[in-house]
């Protein structure tokens, strides 16, 4: 099942509306097809987009290598005195959290005479389904109700985990749209919906009557914060009808309002984010209107929908400028939702949680998985620090069995802060117990899988594909080098030019983690056998000899805390996050500007938050030509179902 529909499909639906309800052959059974027939209607309606007459475009993406001009961050900016955020969304230090205290400074231009830096640009939108988690925070901010184990759980049919390609789990341009998901968004709202208090629905349209004007009014209200912008008078009208439809069948207020949610959360308009693609002249970027960019805002900053706040200032023309936007980003960040942000980046971007190493427990893996997220909310929200000092801090917030991963001794039991510039071998968050389990190995700490891990964390890029043909010489070596370490191994593939042209890309990534088992434990200075285990490697970001080279675990830290290429990696990663699409060029460009915007607002998550949303990437969109034979958009391909 395609959400959008072909036009075939909305024509039909069109004939029959709504009144095709009362020919179903009981109440039970119309109940439960009221929500399909308004989501029918609803994918036929609303602005043009690539939800309209045809199936989601999924173009491929392709990275490029561009030089960076990214600069230096400065030193640390010690810790922040902002006001009290409140306590942690979800895993994280929970007392005394307090937002950083720079704020948001609107983005520089980019400099005219800086010939290295390509010009940032929008890019055409491909309407991003709404991610798991986004879709769970809005379902608790708007309705009041958390889903339940089962409802999360996709193999149970419940709402389907993210797909996608890269560091995170939610790409636009990887996205398809299935059956299997259809089901679950229709079992989900048909679940949850019970569980709306009746007092919350109430607080829609201010009455609880079932009358025209009550249904009108909680249609209208309750509409605008799911859809995430007001409804037009088409939707209003099909979900108005849906309400009547009900009450006039014997339901009483409530039901008839939970059934109208019901249906709204099957909607297109729900379900992704919809933007007007063909407003403007064909080809240019234009900004995003008010509601377009609450709707982006909100995603980014509190992964979930706006709130009434956002959504006034949308309509009061409080978005169409920076100085409105700076003052919301502002509000936002002060608000303890945002903490769901870097809690959602850290989970996907560690990986902690799908370690797999021998012997690991759901207890265990659940234990990295917490220690790293809450270590990374320490880091930006309590101490207020910047991106580039993750690669050096030796705080961390543990818990007991990290703690004993690390071999410390806590007092007391729960999430604490400690300091392990003791151990000369944890320097920077990449040495965390939780980011090492991340990397995937099971038991030897393979250089190839933590490269490959690193190379996309830190330098933006993908190996090329492991060549089938290759396998039996592959099995060959494996069987020839059993017994070595991962070292020896390195080093006899680096004597042979047709495995190393393609391992030098990320394998020395992986040298300065030698010492780490699986797990994430010291192991020393020796291996099991007897045999060293050498730190020295390189960050390639060039040729061997070209590139920066370390002998020891804190100056490899250091060299990633100040290299420009892993610097704007980094910005790139919260530009992916920001706008739910890998990399590209257009990313790379706009990667180079919102750097320069982050370092010169003081190098804080606040001053990386105000360069993203007001980057061209976030702000605008590219306008798409329509054709006007068929109504669809020139680049959109021909309406396919789901697979």
């Amino acid at each position: 099942m395609d959400f959008a529909g072909s036009t075939a499909h909305c024509w039909a639906v069109n004939k029959v509306g709504v009144p095709g309800y009362g020919l179903l052959p009981s109440r039970r059974l119309r109940r439960g097809m009221l929500p399909l027939v308004a989501l029918a209607l609803a994918a036929c309606s609303g602005p043009s987009n690539t939800l309209g007459d045809s199936a989601i475009p999924v173009p491929s993406s392709t990275a490029s290598d561009g030089a960076s001009t990214l600069g230096v961050p400065p030193p640390p900016l010690g810790a922040a005195t902002g006001p009290a955020a409140g306590p942690a969304v979800g895993s994280g230090v929970d007392p005394g959290v307090t937002s950083p205290a720079s704020s948001v400074t609107p983005a520089p231009a980019v400099p005219a005479s800086d010939e290295a830096a390509a010009v940032p640009s929008a890019r055409t939108p491909l309407a991003p389904r709404i991610s798991k988690q986004e879709y769970t925070n809005t379902i608790y901010d708007v309705l009041g109700v958390s889903l339940t184990a089962e409802e999360l759980d996709a193999a149970a049919g419940g709402i389907m985990d993210d797909a996608g390609d890269g560091v995170f789990k939610h790409f636009t341009d990887k996205q398809t749209s299935t059956e299997q998901q259809a089901l679950a968004y229709f079992n989900v709202a048909e679940s949850l919906v019970t569980r709306i208090a009746p007092e919350t629905l109430q607080t829609f349209g201010s009455c609880s009557e079932a009358t025209d004007t009550c249904a009108a009014a909680f249609v209208d209200a309750v509409g605008q914060r799911l859809f995430r912008s007001p409804l037009d008078e088409r939707a209003l009208g099909v979900y108005a009808a849906l309400f009547a439809a009900v009450t006039e069948d014997g339901g009483d207020y409530p039901e008839a309002a939970r059934a109208v949610v019901h249906a709204m959360l099957q909607a297109p308009q729900f379900l992704f984010h919809i933007e007007n693609e063909t407003s403007g002249t064909a080809g240019t970027d234009r900004r995003l209107d008010g509601y377009e960019l609450a709707a982006r805002l909100a995603s980014f900053v509190w992964v979930s929908a706006p709130d009434t706040t956002l959504l006034d200032a949308a309509a009061a023309g409080k978005l169409d400028d920076d100085a409105g936007v700076t003052e919301q980003v502002e509000r936002m960040l002060q608000d303890p939702k945002a903490q769901r942000f870097t809690e959602t980046f850290i989970s996907q971007f560690s990986r902690a949680r799908l370690a797999t190493f021998d012997g690991a427990t759901p207890e265990q893996v659940a234990a990295l998985h917490e220690s790293i997220v809450a270590t990374f909310q320490h880091h930006f929200w309590e101490a207020g620090r910047s991106v580039a000092d993750l690669f050096t801090t030796t705080e961390f917030v543990v818990n007991e069995p990290v703690a004993e991963i690390l071999q410390l001794k806590l007092t007391g039991t729960g999430l604490q802060a400690v300091d392990v510039g003791q151990l000369p071998e944890r320097v920077g968050f990449l040495t965390h117990p939780g980011m090492i389990a991340g990397m995937g190995d099971r038991a030897i700490g393979s250089f190839v899988n933590r490269g490959k891990y690193l190379l996309e964390r830190l330098l933006c890029k993908n190996p090329g594909a492991f060549p089938a043909a290759a396998q039996t010489e592959l099995d060959a070596f494996n069987r020839n080098t059993e017994g070595f370490n991962e070292r020896e191994r390195a080093e006899v593939r680096m004597m042979r030019p047709e495995c190393w042209s393609c391992h030098t890309q990320f394998e020395p990534l992986a040298f300065g983690f030698a010492r780490f088992d699986a797990a994430g434990r010291y192991v020393g200075e020796m291996d099991a056998d007897g045999k060293a285990l050498p730190l020295d490697g390189w960050v390639p970001t060039s040729s061997e000899d070209d590139s920066p080279h370390y002998d020891n675990v804190s100056e490899y830290m250091q060299i990633l805390a100040q290299d420009t290429t892993v610097q704007q990696c980094m910005t790139e990663h919260f530009l992916e996050f920001a706008t739910a699409h890998s990399t590209d060029d257009t990313t790379k460009a706009n990667a180079q500007y919102v750097g320069k915007s982050y370092i010169d607002g003081g190098s804080t998550l606040v001053a990386m938050v105000g360069a993203v949303v007001q980057s061209p990437l976030f702000s605008q969109l590219q306008t798409v030509a329509v054709d006007t034979s068929t109504g669809a958009t020139q680049d959109a391909p021909a309406a396919q179902g789901g697979n």
